[in-house]
């Protein structure tokens, strides 16, 4: 092992000069670091008001069934809502040409049949021929009926003051679990589900593309030596196990580094968005920009240590698939082999993926802490214990079990990817099967 850390610094510094490394590596993280700073101001700078400015003044109601009794006032709807609809004069007609007549000659004005069908109430909002109102203008007044028409239903129910004021009570409505006291309220519940939703995803393909592409350039790292004829060379000073641990931990090295930087540009961007949204407008109310305000309140959420636990998963599941893939490299003889000798990474990979995206994780019916043993099997940990353990569903001696578990796992492979390497520098023909290779290694041992 003396010279692992030659085969280490050599291979490491070699493939982060590659060009398509380097340029990738910026590139992204120039766009991770760029794209918040411009996009988050820029939507808050052409955001559109949303808010509904009501162009209608008046309303002519028209009750086409006299058999209700009480009589309803509907001014009381101009109080339904404070945001919209709060200044609009109603007035009863007998007839809808009527109502239509008096509108025409408002130029502000829309009318309103209400008519009891046998399934309930149903309510016709008309824009006369002649009128300064447009469709937008009837359709959000109808979406605010929608809604607003049980005080008239209420006023016709001859109810007490004291009985209206019970049933138009907001209702909010919270699930809790059992060992959290109903007086304890978490105002951030929303935003601690947005994340349980998205992170998982997100970090599940991020590291699925990251292991595909490092796997695959492990595996023709350690057949170089092998295609360039520089094999019998090599064995003089260094020993094939030797030679391997150390390409797997540089490639490892360079796969973790550049995610590292990927994030520091993305973490980056996004502290540049909120400082330039909140330049345009000081008092934003941005989700994300609310997310990141309240990171600070998030009990048990992205603290210190489960964040540097998190990374340090992330990078020992690199490790553990590109020592995985080392095994393919060490079997193959030429890159055509590797089609065949690289199924072990291949069909980990895929398994694994797979099982953390229908096993319980990909139905929004069904939590991401409901399945366990994901972050006990060191190949499926890895793509879903850094977002358990920065969300705080993991606690840190589980998290760091985990973690052990799998650096154990790249250990073991990787020493033996290391054997296999050397048991087979040698070796000339068509690749073994798993079967003889396994007799190989008996036999040797």
């Amino acid at each position: 092992m003396k010279a692992l850390g030659n085969i280490f610094s050599f291979t490491f510094i070699q493939h982060i000069k590659q060009k398509g490394y380097r340029n990738a590596t910026v590139i992204i993280a120039l766009l991770c670091l760029l794209l918040p700073a411009a996009i988050m101001p820029a939507i808050e700078y052409f955001e559109e008001d949303d808010g509904y400015a009501s162009k209608i003044e008046k309303v002519y109601v028209v009750e086409k069934d006299k058999s209700s009794e009480g009589a309803a006032d509907y001014e009381v709807l101009n109080g339904a809502d404070p945001g919209q609809f709060t200044n609009v004069a109603y007035e009863m007609a007998e007839n809808v040409e009527e109502a239509a007549k008096k509108a025409e000659e408002d130029g502000y004005s829309i009318v309103l049949a209400v008519s009891v069908q046998e399934g309930g109430y149903q309510l016709d909002v008309l824009l006369p021929d002649e009128t300064k109102l447009n469709k937008k203008d009837a359709n959000a007044y109808e979406m605010f009926l929608s809604g607003a028409f049980r005080y008239i239903l209420i006023q016709k129910s001859n109810l007490e003051v004291a009985q209206i004021a019970e049933l138009t009570m907001p209702i909010e409505t919270v699930v809790r679990d059992s060992g959290v006291s109903a007086d304890d309220s978490d105002e951030y519940a929303a935003a601690k589900k947005v994340l349980a939703t998205l992170l998982p995803y997100l970090n599940i393909m991020i590291l699925y593309f990251m292991v595909l592409a490092y796997g695959q350039g492990t595996a023709n790292a350690a057949i170089m030596e092998k295609t360039s004829k520089l094999m019998d060379l090599l064995l003089v000073s260094v020993k094939p196990g030797t030679m391997l641990l150390g390409k797997v931990f540089a490639m490892a090295a360079s796969g973790v580094l550049q995610i590292f930087l990927w994030l520091a540009g993305l973490f980056g961007g996004v502290a540049l968005g909120v400082r330039f949204t909140k330049m345009v407008n000081p008092n934003t109310d941005m989700a994300l920009i609310q997310l990141v305000d309240s990171f600070g309140e998030f009990s048990g959420m992205f603290t210190v240590s489960g964040i540097i636990l998190a990374l340090l998963m992330m990078a020992a599941g690199l490790l553990l698939y590109c020592s995985l893939a080392a095994i393919g490299g060490a079997v193959a003889e030429k890159p055509e082999d590797l089609s065949s000798t690289n199924m072990l990474f291949v069909m980990a990979l895929l398994v694994s993926f797979f099982a953390t995206m229908y096993a319980g994780g990909s139905g929004a019916e069904v939590p991401w802490d409901a399945v366990t043993w994901q972050v006990w099997v060191p190949f499926t940990s890895i793509l879903v214990a850094p977002t358990k353990i920065v969300l705080g569903v993991m606690s840190i001696p589980e998290a760091a079990a985990s973690l052990g578990i799998v650096i154990l796992t790249a250990a073991l492979i990787t020493i033996a990817a290391g054997k296999i390497y050397k048991m087979m520098s040698l070796y000339k023909g068509n690749p073994p099967s798993p079967k003889k290779l396994i007799e190989m290694m008996r036999g040797q041992r």
